[in-house]
């Protein structure tokens, strides 16, 4: 990185000292304090100006609506023919599989394809995975196995979200507002942690598991109208010469030799693996401890999302560059920190309380997460830097089957105390380690 860059970013976002460089070649970094394109630039309000920004936006905040709608009804299917918390992990963990087997990969693709294009194949595929789902449940032929099949086929999709659709969108709202626009497709996403649950909830009471994926094949097949608006972008930098194995390395290397972004892949490895998968043993607390039906228990699940969407608006309103690493870190402790709490809670009002608390945390934390990787890596890099965070998202599976199966030995409230220390002591392992995220 370049001497002044350097000075910029650590007065920006306070992540520690530089690091050394690639050793394979110099790589320019970028400034969050270069002052022509600060003075040149829209301000942050011209992002809903622009047509494109609205249709990626929009396509996020519907996918992951669905996605929350899915993830509900699926978990409450599963269980209620399996009697199983580790069979409802099994099923996520399909779900999230994919970044872990190809996210790094993706990122490489994304530096040699149309971003555009990627993006529009991606939700016809998973427009045509749950049309297929809709057929079997309306013959009757589902099971919890063709489910964790189309949840692995759809998380091959949703495994281009950072290198595809949030590149696409950082690459429009440019380096001065990219953490605006993360807080305003964050927010739109936290708003859908509310919608989701809550609609999986109604709509599994009143059509079944068939009619949850009816309603997913028409919000995809919407995603891709919206899609083929989005105005086509230059061409990522890429090295023709290289074939994709050698761009993954490159994303690695990098990754690997800058302190600040082993820091940002760590806190979401651990995220990802104590943090998140608690929201999958929800509908199994419900159940077993609360004794809740599926809407109630969507409910439940949308506390968490009332509180991120208020996270959140502060987020876009309100943070700024010296405030990214600190809402990284406390987002993380303070959601692991409502999981412990959320394990000993025996009381609706109680519970869905915590899981309006951890929003707050997932409000920081998500808000950042591919914030911090895109301003702390070169627009050459940007893409791979990407895809590694997608293998690191890909850790999850490592925490739904360590959940699940102590679920299964101990009950989902025991599974989740443990959990929530194990990730309460790996974060005291990073800060100590990375001091760059502090």
């Amino acid at each position: 990185m370049r001497s002044h860059d350097l000075t910029g970013l650590r007065q920006s976002i306070r992540l520690g000292a530089s690091a050394p460089e690639c050793p394979a070649r110099p790589l320019p970094g970028p400034s969050l304090t270069d002052p022509v394109r600060s003075a040149t630039s829209p301000p942050p309000r011209s992002l809903f100006r622009d047509g494109s920004f609205l249709r990626l936006w929009a396509i996020g905040s519907m996918i992951m609506a669905t996605r929350w709608l899915e993830i509900l009804a699926t978990s409450v299917f599963t269980y209620a023919i399996t009697e199983s918390a580790l069979a409802v992990a099994l099923v996520n963990l399909a779900r999230t599989a994919p970044n872990l087997l190809f996210g790094a990969f993706t990122g490489a693709i994304a530096d040699r394809f149309d971003r555009r294009l990627l993006l529009i194949c991606g939700q016809a595929s998973i427009a045509g995975v749950s049309a297929i789902l809709w057929l079997l449940a309306g013959t009757g032929l589902i099971t919890p196995w063709y489910i964790a099949i189309g949840a692995f086929l759809n998380g091959i999709v949703f495994s281009t979200e950072f290198p595809v659709r949030r590149a696409l969108m950082a690459e429009i709202a440019g380096m001065d507002r990219v953490g605006r626009a993360m807080g305003l497709d964050l927010t739109a996403n936290n708003a859908t942690r509310i919608i989701g649950p809550a609609a999986g909830g109604l709509i599994y009471e009143a059509l079944g598991i068939g009619g949850v994926y009816m309603v997913a094949m028409a919000v995809y097949l919407m995603g891709v109208v919206l899609a083929v608006g989005v105005v086509r972008m230059p061409r990522p930098i890429a090295a023709a010469t290289r074939n994709v194995f050698q761009s993954v390395g490159e994303g690695l290397r990098y990754v690997r030799s800058q302190p600040a972004l082993m820091g940002t892949m760590a806190l979401t490895v651990i995220m990802n693996i104590w943090g998140f998968p608690y929201a999958n043993m929800v509908p199994v607390v419900a159940r077993d401890e609360l004794g809740l039906s599926p809407f109630p228990t969507g409910l439940l699940m949308a506390g968490e999302g009332v509180g991120a969407l208020i996270g959140s608006l502060l987020v876009a309103a309100y943070a700024r560059p010296a405030h990214f690493a600190k809402l990284y870190l406390y987002g993380a402790f303070l959601l692991i920190s409502c999981v412990v709490l959320f394990s000993f809670s025996r009381f609706f009002e109680l519970s869905i309380a915590i899981t309006f608390l951890a929003g707050f945390g997932v409000a920081g934390f998500t808000t950042m997460q591919a914030t911090l990787p895109y301003v702390l890596s070169p627009p050459e890099m940007r893409a791979r830097v990407m895809g590694v965070l997608s293998v690191c998202v890909g850790s999850g599976p490592i925490g739904l089957l360590n959940l699940g199966l102590m679920s299964e030995w101990f009950g989902a409230s025991n599974a989740l105390l443990v959990s929530g220390i194990e990730g309460l002591v790996a974060l005291a392992v990073a800060f100590l380690v990375w001091r760059e995220i502090r």
